[in-house]
C-alpha cells in the first residue's frame, strides 16, 4: 500500500521511461496519447488533489506552499508547449518542432524533479485521513481517464495498481 506521494512517484518513474522511448523516436501519434494522460491525469491529480491538500494544510510552512504554487504554474507552461509542438507539427514547421521538443520533455523532467524533492517529503506531515481521502480522489480521477489506459502508459500491471491503491 502507497500514499499518494508514492504514487505520484511512481508515475514520475513512467514518465521518465516513456520520454526516453519518445526522444528516441519522436512521433506525434505517441506524444499526443501522452500528454492526454499527462493532462487529464496525472496533472488533473496534483491540482485537484495533492497541491490543495498543501496548501491548505496548517502543518505546512508558508515557504513550502509558495514553492508548491511555483510548481503549480509550470504545468500551464508544460501544456502551452506542448500545444505549440502540436501546431507546429500540424504546419509542417519541423524546424520548431524539432528544436523544442526536447525542451518539452527537459522541462517536465526538471518539473517532476522539483515535485519529488521539494513537495512530497512534506507530504508525511498530512493526517492520515485526509491521505486516506486523496487516494480515493485520485483513483477516481483515474477511473474518469480510464483505469486501462493509465495502466498502459505508466507500464503497471493491474496487481500493481491494486496494491498501490488498496
Amino acid at each position: 500500500m502507497a500514499d499518494l506521494a508514492e504514487i505520484l512517484m511512481v508515475e514520475h518513474l513512467a514518465i521518465r521511461h516513456s520520454r526516453k522511448a519518445l526522444e528516441i523516436s519522436p512521433d506525434m501519434v505517441s506524444l499526443e496519447t501522452f500528454n492526454t494522460y499527462l493532462k487529464n491525469c496525472h496533472i488533473e491529480i496534483e491540482e485537484k488533489v495533492l497541491f490543495p491538500i498543501i496548501l491548505e494544510s496548517d502543518e505546512i510552512s508558508t515557504s513550502i506552499k509558495e514553492e508548491a504554487k511555483r510548481i503549480m504554474a509550470d504545468h500551464k507552461l508544460i501544456q502551452a508547449l506542448f500545444e505549440n509542438l502540436s501546431k507546429w507539427y500540424t504546419s509542417q514547421d519541423m524546424e520548431k518542432f524539432g528544436s523544442r521538443y526536447s525542451l518539452y520533455f527537459k522541462l517536465l523532467q526538471d518539473h517532476n524533479d522539483k515535485e519529488d524533492s521539494n513537495i512530497f517529503p512534506y507530504w508525511d506531515s498530512i493526517s492520515g485521513q485526509m491521505l486516506t481521502q486523496a487516494k480515493k480522489e485520485a483513483a477516481s480521477i483515474i477511473d474518469s481517464f480510464g483505469k486501462r489506459q493509465y495502466l498502459e502508459v505508466t507500464g503497471l500491471t493491474r496487481d500493481s495498481y491494486s496494491y498501490l491503491f488498496r
